[in-house]
């Protein structure tokens, strides 16, 4: 093989030179992605079939091999990652040919298809996809989008890239409501570009900045991307987990990793907001940091603030779009320190442990005990060991029990004494409606603050 590869390194290399040069050419994703599968494969195919392309694979009977069975290493765990100095053979890439490697992966996309698309409607994860479409497309029909992209255009106008900015708190807006690329960069496309372009923006800062903020939509929480990769991510990761602990001679992932080897949508969305909010924030620094080299080509738009073209100065725009939003949200959080603001739940849980079982199991096997430690560290399971012992020669058990009625009275009281008297939903409403307060005031700060009752 040439520069001494592998003919799997090869192969690979030709499915990405396929799928970038089917990018490049400008078709849909969705379609130059299953073309270049398919150009891939065949290529692939015909350089095996004419002998070109050499597996070395791992000799099965040498007495090597032998060797680390008798051992104890499990079949699984023997490579030539892992004991690159075990003898080889050269192989076809495809031992039984094209036909039944084409066979096989043609069962696996019929499988996959079969498991996602038909048997997928049980997966009440994905419920929230059909939901999060409906909330775009409501979105869309109320002109919600419009009316926030004014708001934020009358905010942000004055300042220097003001316009771009606006985009980009609009476009994660978009992006948390709707989760999808497509419909945010269209909305805003529509929304924006004109009235960028008629302030004097320049094409290419926003073309630019339109196109990047819609993408945060597959970054922000919720998101279409995250909810199908999430289910498919959560099953991999169980399996892979459940295959290395066989490996490592554990009875279970649990056993293993010390914690249930599973992965929600929700830890995903979880990891996915600061990401997203740093990224949107990326974005609108750089607009501003453009702006501010290039005034001419993002100059701020002065008449966009206020009702009617109202002009906001910079004291007024600074205490109500600053000054005010941050004595808000700090008088929350020092409400929230004192106990004021917190959790008002009295619900007790009647399942309770007298004792706190070790972090690790420690009745395992010593293979298993072999890879614990080198997963965990040898503090985390002397550790173990030790606190199981100590609670072995007290007799004190790990077993879940239901609480007695005096254990429960005494457990709800507690609960009653330590409930905050504002609950954190309703302190989040109450924030929201300052906030919004505060920024409409800011908006037009030359309007009277006359009843409602006295106009006509």
């Amino acid at each position: 093989m040439p520069f001494g590869l592998d003919g799997i390194e090869v192969a690979l290399l030709i499915v990405f030179f396929c799928l970038f040069g089917a990018i490049m050419t400008g078709f849909p994703v969705a379609f130059a992605i299953a073309g270049a599968g398919v150009v891939s494969f065949a290529i692939i195919a015909s350089l095996d079939s004419a002998g070109m392309l050499i597996h070395q694979a791992i000799d099965t009977r040498s007495a090597e091999y032998a060797a680390l069975l008798a051992e104890g290493v499990p079949r699984e765990a023997i490579s030539l990652f892992r004991y690159p100095d075990l003898p080889r053979y050269e192989t076809a890439l495809f031992p039984r040919g094209w036909e039944h490697a084409l066979n096989t992966n043609l069962s696996f996309i019929v499988h996959r298809m079969d498991e996602r698309v038909v048997a997928g409607q049980s997966i009440e994860t994905l419920l929230a996809v059909l939901m999060f479409v409906m909330m775009g497309i409501t979105l869309e029909r109320s002109m919600s989008a419009n009316v926030l992209l004014t708001t934020m255009a009358r905010v942000f106008g004055p300042l220097p890239g003001g316009l771009a900015v606006s985009i980009v708190v609009v476009g994660a807006f978009l992006a948390a409501s709707t989760g999808i690329v497509g419909a945010t960069v269209v909305t805003m496309g529509l929304l924006a570009l004109p009235t960028m372009l008629r302030n004097g923006y320049s094409p290419e800062l926003s073309t630019g900045v339109i196109a990047a903020s819609g993408t945060l939509g597959q970054i922000i929480p919720p998101s279409i991307v995250i909810v199908l990769l999430g289910t498919l991510a959560g099953d991999l990761y169980s399996a892979a987990q459940e295959e290395r602990a066989q490996v490592g001679g554990g009875s279970d992932a649990r056993t293993l990793l010390g914690e249930p080897a599973g992965g929600s949508v929700g830890t995903l969305f979880q990891a996915a907001v600061l990401p997203g909010l740093l990224l949107a924030g990326l974005y609108a620094a750089y607009a501003f940091g453009f702006a501010l080299f290039n005034p001419a080509k993002a100059p701020p738009v002065s008449g966009e603030g206020g009702e009617a073209g109202e002009i906001v100065t910079r004291n007024e725009a600074l205490f109500w779009f600053l000054a005010a939003p941050a004595a808000i949200i700090l008088f929350v959080v020092i409400a929230g320190q004192s106990g004021i603001v917190g959790n008002q739940s009295i619900v007790v849980n009647t399942s309770v442990q007298d004792a706190q079982a070790p972090e690790l199991r420690t009745n395992v096997s010593p293979q298993c005990q072999e890879a614990m430690i080198e997963l965990h560290g040898q503090d985390k399971w002397d550790a173990s060991v030790a606190m199981a012992a100590e609670q072995q020669a007290a007799g004190v058990s790990t077993d879940v029990r239901e609480l007695t009625e005096e254990e429960f009275t005494v457990a709800m009281a507690e609960r009653l004494a330590n409930a905050s008297p504002i609950g954190t939903g309703v302190a989040t409403l109450l924030t929201l409606f300052a906030l919004v307060l505060a920024l409409g005031r800011g908006v037009a700060p030359g309007l009277t603050a006359t009843p409602w009752t006295g106009r006509h």
